[in-house]
């Protein structure tokens, strides 16, 4: 049976103005201090580290070899606080509006394709840490949304656009793969027998265990010591539906606290 995602283009309806669908206003939200106190710190961080760095492999030479490298990236990181400055969000019932300085953009939620999350992974020395930085929406008409939560209460952001978009296609999704059909989440196939990343197949019989780390899932096959393949949740559209019907099917699984919630 051939593959397919969720909504086939006949399911895909032609909506009116999006404005008056919005429904009732839940709640505003603006940029945190914190957050460019954040990326401010980041940066500051990185320049040291990396002039720091080259002074002690290769003395000043290295200082000034490296330098240049720790401007670039914290530019960037300045830039990203910069980006989101003047930015509002308008949570409504039935959609959202994202005002910036350049412009508004209005999204109601029965327009929402596809679900993306846009995440930021930061290597530590006690190992990454990963923060959700926002949501991207692909709409029937293939046009690509990106809603910042580096905002206040911004959790409340990204659970309010999970659950109008996402949560009720699960029912579907589990009826589907009932019935036999095959699900594709980008690189990431899944039915009823197993589940297929790029080609190398997997049932869910010799899934030994499943690991919810954050932003990810390690699916370990045989052993439960190094992952068989992982799949990273900013790779595959709707990644809470996703991930939930692997928890339902896998024989094993552990799950971290932070994922645990937005997977059931």
């Amino acid at each position: 049976m051939e593959p397919h995602p969720f909504r086939r283009p006949a399911e895909r309806p032609t909506a009116p103005p999006d404005e008056p669908r919005l429904g009732k206003l839940r709640s505003l939200h603006a940029v945190h201090r914190r957050y460019a106190l954040f990326h401010a710190g980041r940066g500051a961080l990185l320049l040291s580290f990396t002039s720091i760095f080259g002074a002690f492999v290769a003395g000043w030479q290295g200082f000034l070899l490296s330098l240049p490298f720790g401007l670039a990236g914290s530019s960037v990181l300045a830039a990203s606080a910069l980006r989101h400055r003047g930015l509002r969000i308008a949570l409504h019932d039935h959609g959202i509006v994202v005002d910036r300085r350049q412009g508004r953009e209005v999204t109601v939620f029965d327009g929402v394709d596809e679900v993306w999350l846009d995440l930021d992974r930061t290597s530590t020395p006690l190992g990454a840490v990963v923060f959700l930085r926002g949501i991207r929406l692909v709409t029937h008409s293939g046009e690509q949304r990106f809603v910042p939560v580096e905002v206040t209460d911004g959790e409340e952001v990204a659970r309010w656009i999970l659950l109008c978009c996402s949560h009720p296609l699960m029912d579907e999704a589990r009826r589907a793969v009932r019935d036999g059909e095959v699900l594709t989440f980008g690189p990431v196939q899944l039915d009823r027998q197993g589940l297929a990343i790029r080609g190398a197949r997997v049932a869910w019989g010799e899934l030994s265990l499943v690991r919810l780390q954050s932003g990810r899932i390690a699916l370990f096959r045989g052993q439960t010591v190094f992952p068989w393949r992982t799949v990273r949740l900013d790779r595959v559209p709707h990644p809470t539906v996703f991930a939930k019907l692997v928890v339902e099917r896998a024989p094993r699984v552990e799950r971290d606290d932070v994922w645990a919630a937005w997977t059931g």
